[in-house]
């Protein structure tokens, strides 16, 4: 599902668009609340998790919730922190939400939090130790820990690589990605994790990298 999003530098869309991979094709789904963009979403148990982004008055705190049984929006607890540009992973049925900024590249934000959908609650944890907006969908999971890849701010692009240990809520420096880049994807398989295109320079940039990092077993 893709929900969201930018139709160009000043337009906001609201649309919700759903792939099936069995018959190759797109469709429509019921539209967001109201359009977003820069936001952060994940499934849990057939829901899909969007939160936070940017609206076009406002940096976001809310958290949404489509119910693909009921093909239904619903509001739930909202962040403690609003911002965009931030990334998510689901580790044991609950959302990890990290980093991002509140006001464009020079408000980078460390914030870490977890969702609880059982609960309907937030909780505060260990922040980012670098404060990172522009981070797309940078995150990636392996063993219970969330890897966090890349960012911008005004002056360039970082090439972190932190990792997240769910378990004992503390953070550690991993092995720097060779190319600093923003607004990539990261992608775990095994014990492999794939970080692929993304910014080398803050703001409008591209690139067709593919690069991979090994963790040891």
């Amino acid at each position: 599902m893709v929900g969201g999003g930018y139709l160009n530098r000043d337009t906001l869309s609201d649309k919700l668009h759903i792939f099936d991979s069995s018959t190759n094709n797109w469709t429509e789904g019921v539209s967001l609340p109201s359009a977003r963009g820069a936001l952060t979403a994940n499934f849990i148990n057939g829901t899909l998790y969007v939160v936070g982004g940017v609206d076009s008055e406002k940096t976001l705190i809310s958290t949404l919730a489509y119910n693909l049984s009921t093909d239904q929006w619903t509001e739930k607890a909202p962040m403690q922190t609003a911002r965009e540009h931030l990334t998510s992973a689901v580790v044991n049925d609950k959302l990890y939400v990290t980093g991002g900024r509140t006001n464009g590249m020079a408000s980078n934000v460390n914030a870490n939090e977890v969702y609880d959908p059982v609960t309907d609650k937030w909780t505060i944890l260990e922040p980012l130790p670098t404060k990172r907006g522009g981070l797309s969908s940078t995150a990636a999971v392996v063993n219970e820990s969330i890897y966090v890849f890349g960012g911008e701010q005004p002056t360039g692009t970082f090439n972190n690589n932190e990792r997240f240990d769910v378990k004992s809520n503390t953070w550690t420096s991993e092995k720097s990605m060779p190319t600093a880049r923003h607004g990539l994807a990261a992608v775990a398989i095994d014990n492999k994790i794939y970080v692929m295109g993304g910014g080398p320079q803050p703001g409008g940039s591209t690139s067709n990298l593919n690069e991979i990092f090994i963790i040891s077993k």
